[in-house]
This record gives structure tokens, C-alpha cells and sequence, in this order.
């Protein structure tokens, strides 16, 4: 059965999860917020539902009974392949959230719900242009490009570092990442090989003060297909360039 209201909203949620208490739960908090909400209990009927319906965001548990998360999206995407979808899990089951990222899923949340960082993530779904993420252990060369990219009409989240970088791909669909070849706790190669093995169509552009020292770990990166290194002081038309041709 599908639950919700019938208020003309901006935006309209799917929830998918055989929980009926959390399902009422993010009913009445999208609906707090202004959003329509509707909720199915399995696979099936989210696959029926998203057949009958226009929705605008897929929120989706990823271990259900019968018919799983990962599954049930894949014949989602085969439906409408433009509808982003957000996975959501209370346990453990790594297997299942590493094929929802590869197969394209715009974010895992764990539950409990941060709901605040949930509406973020919404947001980014629902805006034109490329979402990009800088990586970059410089905060003034992250804020230069963020404002560089935003003003250029791009949706910018950036990362001071490798580890919390593949952290944010499991989180979020990024179309481009630039990422520096020098940063602490994990090196250039080491995030973005731990980044395509998370997300394996991002495009990823190199950027790096240090080629000759460097020079192994970037080619390496490019030998698995990393898109291309870029030289700092960075090349700022070459990069709009590329970005606007690989987006």
C-alpha cells in the first residue's frame, strides 16, 4: 500500500523499506520540511510504484526481505535511468553497499538517519551541473576552485585528504574529482585507486606541485585510467575545458 499525502510539494520522495515505523518516521519529517513522501515496504512494490509515478529521489533500504536493495535498483535504473537514489542501511553488508555505489546509487546513509546531512545530499540531487569533489591538503587552493567551479555553475564538495576523499565517494555520485597527487594519510595513487574501485566511471583528474617526485604514483594513475595530470599553478581555461568535455 503507498502512504502520503496529497499536497502539491517541489519534491517527491520515495521511501522504500520494510520498516513501517521508520517509513512513517521520514514521512512526517519530509513532510515537515515541505516535501511529499511516499512509502513502500518491498522491492516490488517500489517497482511498481516508480512505474506509476513521477518521483524525484529514491530512498531506499538496502537489505529487505524477498528482494534486496541493490536488485531492486538495478531495475530502477532500467526504468528511469536519471533517478537518483539514496541507500540506507542499519547493518553491516559491505558486499551489498560496494555494488550499490558501483552500480551508480548517489549516496549510502547508515541509520540512524542523520537527517540534516540527509537534506544536503537532496539538494545535491536536484541541481543542474556537474558535482565535482577537490581534493586538496591546501584550504586556499580547495576554496579557490570551489568558488571558481560554483560561479561556473558546478555543485563543489571538497576533502583535505585521501582517506576522508574515498570516504565522501562512498557518500556522494560525483561526476569529476580533482585530486592532488601529495596528501596526508594516504597518497594520490592510493585514494584514487581506492576511489575507482568505489565509483569506477568518475572521471578523476590529477592535479600535482610535484610531477618529478611524484612521476611513478602519477603513472601509475593514468596506466588505470585516471582521465589526465594537471601541473600546478593549474591551468585554469585547460581545466574548465576538460571538465565541460568529460561532463
Amino acid at each position: 500500500m503507498l502512504h502520503g499525502n496529497t499536497l502539491e510539494k517541489t519534491l517527491h520522495i520515495l521511501i522504500v523499506d520494510d520498516n513501517v515505523d521508520f517509513c512513517t518516521n521520514c514521512i512526517d519529517i519530509f513532510e515537515s520540511k515541505g516535501y511529499l513522501a511516499t512509502a513502500v515496504h518491498d522491492g516490488f512494490d517500489a517497482i511498481e510504484a516508480v512505474k506509476k509515478n513521477s518521483f524525484d529521489l529514491v530512498l531506499m533500504d538496502i537489505k529487505m526481505p524477498v528482494m534486496n536493495g541493490v536488485d531492486t535498483y538495478k531495475t530502477l535504473k532500467q526504468i528511469n535511468p536519471r533517478l537518483p537514489v539514496i541507500m540506507i542501511s542499519a547493518y553491516a553488508v559491505e558486499e551489498l553497499l560496494v555494488n550499490a555505489l558501483r552500480e551508480g546509487a548517489f549516496a549510502i546513509f547508515h541509520k540512524p538517519i542523520n537527517f540534516g546531512k540527509l537534506f544536503s545530499t537532496i539538494k545535491h540531487t536536484q541541481k543542474n551541473g556537474a558535482f565535482i569533489m577537490v581534493v586538496d591538503d591546501d584550504n586556499d587552493i580547495c576554496e579557490s576552485l570551489s568558488d571558481l567551479l560554483h560561479e561556473k555553475g558546478y555543485r563543489v564538495k571538497t576533502a583535505n585528504d585521501g582517506s576522508i576523499a574515498v570516504q565522501m565517494s562512498r557518500e556522494n555520485l560525483f561526476d569529476v574529482i580533482l585530486l592532488d597527487m601529495k596528501l596526508p594519510t594516504m597518497n594520490g595513487l592510493d585514494a584514487y585507486l581506492a576511489i575507482r574501485d568505489i565509483r569506477p566511471s568518475v572521471v578523476v583528474i590529477l592535479i600535482t606541485g610535484y610531477r618529478n617526485e611524484l612521476r611513478n604514483l602519477v603513472d601509475r594513475a593514468l596506466q588505470r585510467n585516471a582521465c589526465v595530470c594537471l601541473d600546478k599553478p593549474l591551468d585554469i581555461d585547460r581545466l574548465l575545458d576538460i571538465i565541460q568535455e568529460k561532463t
